[in-house]
């Protein structure tokens, strides 16, 4: 059963990393709404706060705009900050290789929004980065391959 498509429900976050909670703890509430299953409202929240915390610590941003939605097909996610430029769907993916006790933390974001989507467009601009983000709802997020990527 597929959900009805719905209005976008959005929400201004200033660019700081104590509101990546704040945001967390709003999609979780909007998942819920929307009757998304765990593991969506998981992968949702996850590149959300990856997003979120890059954008804020590495492109500077002073403001992000969440919206979200559900469509027949699953669910929409659009994530806009006002930070520098940054298209996670052209950026290098770094691969974990060998034991994990002792790897450098860092360099996995992208790889992450793209395994955890269903698929990511990018498109800068107005001095914005516009990230819109497709999961496929009440389903196992963590399901099939790799996320194809648009731009």
């Amino acid at each position: 059963m597929t959900a009805p498509q719905s209005q976008p429900c959005s929400r201004d976050f200033p660019g700081d990393i104590q509101a990546a909670a704040e945001a967390e703890a709003w999609l979780t509430s909007q998942s819920i709404a929307l009757g998304l299953g765990p593991d969506t409202e998981f992968a949702i929240n996850l590149c959300v706060e990856e997003l979120f915390l890059n954008a804020v610590q590495h492109g500077h941003a002073k403001r992000a705009t969440i919206s979200i939605w559900n469509e027949p097909d699953g669910v929409r996610l659009e994530f806009v900050d006002d930070g520098g430029p940054f298209d996670p769907s052209d950026a290098s993916v770094k691969r974990i290789s060998g034991p994990t006790d002792d790897f450098e933390i860092g360099g996995f974001g992208a790889g992450l929004v793209r395994k955890f989507s269903r698929r990511l467009s990018y498109r800068r601009s107005d001095g914005h980065n516009r990230l819109l983000l497709e999961f496929g709802a009440a389903r196992d997020a963590n399901a099939g391959p790799e996320a194809p990527h648009t731009t």
